[in-house]
């Protein structure tokens, strides 16, 4: 192996983890807008504006594999109390959202 052929290799493994931090990026507005319209839609109110990254997994597609996301959030339904929402990402689809109801149910939204 020469020089340049580990100089090669290096910067494809900096291309890959390139494209790797885009697509969580990415991943993480669309999370991010899924969790807010949910909210809108049931008349609730997002806190902190934020989602958090649980399990990062790859899975089977059509496609070959594909990352499996599943984001954890926080809403308001009555501007007091914090209840537990959580949404699930396949690539860059929308795969179900839940939030959590004031008798302990779970409202989902398969999309």
């Amino acid at each position: 192996m020469t020089g340049l052929d580990g100089a090669i290799g290096g910067l494809l493994g900096l291309a890959l983890l390139g494209l790797f931090w885009a697509s969580a990026v990415t991943a993480r507005e669309r999370a991010r807008a899924a969790a807010r319209a949910f909210c809108e839609r049931n008349d609730w109110q997002l806190l902190d504006e934020t989602v958090a990254l649980r399990p990062l997994r790859p899975t089977r597609a059509a496609r070959g594999l594909e990352w499996c996301r599943i984001y954890r959030f926080e809403f308001s339904p009555d501007g007091g109390g914090r209840r537990s929402g959580e949404l699930t990402l396949q690539g860059r689809r929308l795969m179900r959202v839940w939030g959590e109801r004031d008798d302990g149910s779970r409202l989902i939204e398969p999309d």
